[in-house]
């Protein structure tokens, strides 16, 4: 109950902020309740999404490469775990603890008690938190510990951001730690764009779905019937950016403060950076971290950076 209400009061304080600018966004890791985490699951199935198939792919060929580059006794921490479908593939008997840190807490406990099935022996320690600030771990953890920020979040961050993220893990996990980043490289537009606006439409509910997030937590009564999704592709950022539009004019409040929305308003809802090798490798190492090494995908689609501190 505790950690609700801090979580409430963040997401307000945020969104806050965010309307108040001239171009409004919400920051991509509020989109996962437990109905926008389902829909993002699905979203990872469909044909368009090259993402998640990509970096399985690349995560079962480096599967047996990580007990030979890293030691006993680990623990695994994973930074935005949703559905635990990837770490899956990288546990073995030397991993003791897995943390899965999340900002949805009932997706983690169900995802956590599914994983508990297939590894009874592991100890799985689901944490309710926002994971792109520095976390306290648990004392009783192993002291060997690899973290693992998947399904190219790092590219989900305004206002090079990701910076600060990547020294804040590098606080949490500690000193002669490891961490694994899913990179999405740079590659034909019409490629990102389908990966976007998949024909069953979930990228869309997904991204409107956080309207629904809003009226729950911050009490705004909006309607999403109001919203139409749109997305697309900045050739300068090189990023893919998804926004909300409203579809007419509109009054709301968040916590008595009142915004208004014209028709035709965007409300960014996630931006996607997309990287070359080298520019994600001067990312690493300004934050702090070594690279050890990178394995792509045959298309060169997709990369997996692994990083020491």
């Amino acid at each position: 109950m505790v950690s609700e209400k801090i979580e409430q009061k963040t997401f307000s304080q945020e969104l806050i902020i965010n309307f108040s600018k001239r171009k409004k966004n919400i920051p991509s890791k509020f989109h996962y309740d437990l109905k926008g985490s389902k829909y993002f699951a699905k979203i990872t199935k469909t044909k368009e999404y090259y993402i998640t198939r990509v970096e399985k792919e690349i995560l079962k060929k480096i599967a047996s490469q990580i007990s030979k580059i890293i030691g006993n006794n680990l623990t695994y921490v994973e930074f935005g775990s949703g559905s635990t479908e990837k770490i899956r593939i990288l546990l073995n008997k030397k991993v003791k603890f897995y943390i899965p840190l999340d900002i949805s807490f009932e997706f983690i406990k169900e995802s956590s008690k599914k994983l508990l099935k297939s590894f009874p022996k592991l100890k799985i320690l689901p944490t309710y938190c926002d994971y792109t600030k520095y976390i306290r771990l648990h004392k009783s953890i192993s002291k060997n510990k690899i973290g693992f920020f998947l399904g190219s979040s790092i590219g989900n961050f305004y206002n090079k951001e990701e910076m600060k993220f990547l020294k804040n893990a590098k606080k949490t996990l500690g000193k002669k730690s490891f961490l694994f980043v899913g990179v999405d490289l740079i590659k034909k537009v019409k490629v990102l764009k389908k990966a976007y606006n998949d024909k069953e439409n979930f990228t869309a509910r997904f991204n409107l779905n956080l309207i629904n997030i809003m009226n729950k937590q911050v009490k705004t009564n909006l309607k999403v019937g109001d919203f139409k999704y749109m997305t697309t592709f900045n050739k300068k950022k090189s990023s893919m950016e998804n926004f909300i539009v409203s579809k007419r004019n509109q009054n709301f409040f968040i916590k008595n403060k009142k915004f208004q929305l014209k028709k035709g308003d965007k409300i960014q809802t996630e931006i996607s950076n997309k990287f070359t090798i080298s520019k994600f490798t001067k990312l690493a190492k300004s934050s702090g971290w070594s690279v050890k090494k990178h394995w792509k995908d045959a298309k060169r689609y997709y990369a997996v950076f692994l990083l020491q501190a």
